[in-house]
C-alpha cells in the first residue's frame, strides 16, 4: 500500500503529468488523446517541442510504469491504464475539498480557484 501512494505521488510530482491526468480523467474513459496538446496545460503553455521530448523520455514512462496509462509514439498519444482510477481518485479529492486547501496551494491554479467558487459562490 505504501508504494502504491508513492507511486501516485511521483506520478503527480510534474504539472504535465497533472495536465495529462486530468485531461484524460475529462475525456471519455476509452478516449486516446493527442500529445503534448493533452499535457500542456492552457494557463502555462510549454514550448511543444520540449514538451514532447519531456514526455517520451520523462512523463509517459513514468506514467506508464505505474499502470497509470498506455501511450503509443506514432501518433503520440495516450489513454487510461489499468490503474488510473488510483490517480483520478487522488485528483477528484484535490478538486473536491479545494476550499479547504491553504491558500498557497489553491492561489495561482486556475483549476482549484475555479472550483473554490463554484463550492463558494
Amino acid at each position: 500500500m505504501i508504494e502504491r501512494w508513492n507511486t501516485v505521488f511521483r506520478a503527480l510530482a510534474a504539472e504535465p503529468r497533472r495536465q495529462l491526468v486530468v485531461s484524460l480523467m475529462e475525456a471519455p474513459p476509452d478516449r486516446e488523446l493527442s500529445l503534448p496538446e493533452a499535457a500542456n496545460p492552457p494557463y502555462l503553455l510549454h514550448d511543444p517541442e520540449t514538451l514532447y521530448s519531456e514526455l517520451l523520455h520523462s512523463h509517459l514512462p513514468i506514467l506508464e510504469d505505474a499502470g497509470l496509462i498506455e501511450w503509443r509514439r506514432e501518433p503520440l498519444c495516450a489513454k487510461r491504464g489499468p490503474q488510473f482510477d488510483e490517480v483520478a481518485s487522488v485528483i477528484d479529492s484535490i478538486h473536491g475539498n479545494a476550499a479547504e486547501l491553504p491558500p498557497a496551494l489553491r492561489e495561482g491554479c486556475q483549476r482549484l480557484e475555479e472550483r473554490q467558487r463554484r463550492q463558494n459562490p
